[in-house]
């Protein structure tokens, strides 16, 4: 049973926020574009995990919770992917690379060739699963449990892979788990269906998200640099004017009531967490500060203060 699913990574919507929003000649645009797609690669690899991960249904109880991010001793350790079951725990640890897979031993490196033959040393993910697993361990001591822990590397998406000597931890293709899970057997009943499932609840419990807004702040970009504007959702046109209750796009001729939102949703990944009434027609490009209220309270976001004092809270703002 799935406890937890996936959604996109926080990460991921603000630097899809910061590409439609930054100034074009922007010094680090070109770093922040690498940085998404190497974000959307990776989410997009545990995407199809999880579809493959469909056709594991075992008869014994289990839990299976996607993303999850515990503290332990201070320190954040994140799983792409977790599996409860009564005899043991296996941590996935999820890669999308592109290009030849070369896995050498002694010491253990991944090594991506890319079809114009550069060679990239890649961050170990059998390191990173060690490292999981011992946090995960100790996290487990507080509730009293003790229980085996391995951990599986799996690969998105088909590569030419090479392991030169085959190391002490799996690394599988994602669509091999499902069958390579259904042969695993049960030695002993160390968690019981009700205890898996208290586990799964207080590990989706403690999670805790990785949270970069406002990006201005985490990434040090200045406000300057983030360009205003309602944008137009059927021709992506900066600059949308309000016109007779409609957002009216000059470009295409695009109308909506609620064009606004993703504007007011680009503020809070952005900028800040909330907003003015002044703010938000400089961004908007609003004249009127009535319209502006009417929008804002018609959003049902909660205002804070009264009068030049107060604000509204976007942290209830929704994705349209």
């Amino acid at each position: 049973m799935i406890y937890k699913q996936r959604s996109a990574p926080k990460k991921l919507i603000g630097q899809q926020a910061l590409l439609r929003r930054l100034q074009p000649n922007y010094p680090e645009i070109q770093t922040i574009l690498e940085q998404f797609k190497r974000t959307d690669s990776g989410f997009s690899g545990e995407c199809d995990f999880d579809k493959q991960m469909i056709e594991y249904i075992p008869r014994y109880p289990h839990a299976i919770l996607h993303d999850v991010c515990l503290k332990q001793d201070g320190v954040y350790f994140q799983m792409d992917s977790i599996l409860i079951t009564p005899s043991f725990i296996i941590i996935f640890e999820v890669k999308n690379y592109g290009g030849k897979i070369i896995v050498k031993s002694n010491p253990t490196q991944f090594i991506i060739e890319y079809p114009t033959g550069e060679r990239k040393v890649m961050r170990n993910p059998i390191t990173e699963l060690d490292r999981k697993k011992y946090f995960l361990h100790e996290w487990l001591k507080k509730l009293n449990i003790s229980i085996p822990i391995s951990g599986i590397v799996a690969l998105a998406f088909t590569n030419e892979l090479i392991i030169e000597e085959p190391p002490e931890t799996k690394i599988l293709f994602t669509y091999e788990i499902p069958l390579y899970l259904g042969k695993l057997q049960i030695q002993q009943e160390i968690l019981s269906n009700s205890k898996i499932r208290n586990v799964a609840f207080e590990m989706k419990k403690q999670h805790q998200e990785y949270n970069p807004f406002p990006m201005t702040q985490t990434l040090n970009i200045h406000r300057a640099s983030i360009l205003p504007g309602v944008i137009c959702q059927a021709c992506k046109f900066r600059g949308m004017q309000w016109e007779r209750k409609k957002w009216r796009c000059p470009k295409c001729g695009n109308a909506g009531a609620g064009s606004h939102l993703e504007a007011l949703l680009d503020w809070n990944y952005l900028i800040d967490n909330k907003i003015t009434n002044q703010e938000f027609r400089s961004f908007a490009n609003l004249q009127d500060r009535h319209v502006a209220k009417r929008l804002l309270r018609k959003s049902q976001l909660p205002l804070i203060g009264a009068k030049r004092t107060s604000y509204y809270v976007l942290n209830t703002l929704r994705e349209p």
